[in-house]
């Protein structure tokens, strides 16, 4: 199986208790390591400045098949963890390397699975999602890098995402998260939050909140609960779980649900991407 994710690679500069560290991070980054781990060919097309290839050398080292686009700059993102609560963040971008274009998009080749993983609006315009569908048997799409602006002062500003309902009929597996899911919806409740994303067009739907990832498929709610996590382990959460989805897919929507819950229990209880004992 061919695994390909798109998107930029973040340095995340993590603020937790008081605590900070710089990591390497980005959607593409925890998910490609999920589906490495699980035996994928695994590839991801990022963009990213050259000096900082070495923070992402661990990619590589695993068997993960890195294409990098040169950015001047790379994609830098600073989260603050005010609480114990993994959902309560505040992110603010401090450097934005460029957004991707068709000419980058013509070089990628025909995959199993596609996951679109962008961390900002903008860094995978909407006129992209057409062409990178014919690329794929499977697509996914995180909402993340449609509904998180970035305004004139780094805030990142969630807002609803416009286009979504011209887009989301061509994605087949659609990730949000419980904030995602109300904004583009209104619903507080995610079990009603789903029902009005899936009138929006994607085949399935999952949703990742703090005790658990709930799965909408065919017009059915199913659950699974995650076990204990920390908070250092909390980043890269809602990749690690779309990626163990994605993956396993192919055997099944209540067993792939079931893996993406056990691999993501399995990733939070300590920092970094998940790797298979």
């Amino acid at each position: 199986m061919r695994v390909t994710f798109i998107g930029h690679l973040s340095k995340d500069i993590n603020i937790m208790k008081d605590k900070e560290q710089i990591i390497p991070g980005g959607g593409v980054y925890y998910g490609a390591f999920v589906t490495r781990s699980f035996g994928a060919e695994s590839y991801v097309y990022t963009k990213l400045s050259s000096k900082d290839t070495e923070l992402f050398k661990d990619m590589e080292s695993y068997g993960i098949r890195l294409v990098k686009f040169t950015s001047k700059v790379t994609t830098t993102i600073q989260n603050l963890y005010p609480t114990d609560n993994p959902d309560d963040r505040i992110s603010k971008m401090v450097e934005r390397a460029d957004p991707f274009t068709d000419e980058d998009i013509k070089i990628i080749e025909k995959s199993d699975v596609l996951h679109i993983s962008g961390l900002w609006h903008g860094e995978i315009p909407e006129n992209l999602i057409e062409s990178l569908r014919e690329k794929t048997d499977l697509l996914g799409l995180d909402a993340q890098g449609f509904l998180r602006n970035v305004d004139e002062s780094g805030d990142m500003i969630y807002k609803d995402w416009q286009d979504k309902e011209r887009y989301l009929p061509l994605i087949d597996v659609f990730k949000v998260d419980s904030r995602e899911s109300e904004i583009l919806t209104g619903e507080k409740d995610m079990e009603k939050a789903l029902g009005k994303i899936a009138r929006f067009g994607p085949k399935e739907i999952i949703l990742t909140y703090k005790d658990g990832i709930k799965l909408w498929i065919q017009g059915e709610i199913l659950e699974e609960k995650f076990g204990g996590w920390t908070l250092e382990g909390r980043t890269g959460r809602g990749d690690t779980c779309m990626a163990g989805y994605l993956v396993h897919r192919h055997t099944g929507y209540r067993n792939a649900l079931r893996k993406a819950a056990e691999i993501a229990t399995k990733k939070m209880k300590r920092p970094g991407p998940y790797r298979k004992d």
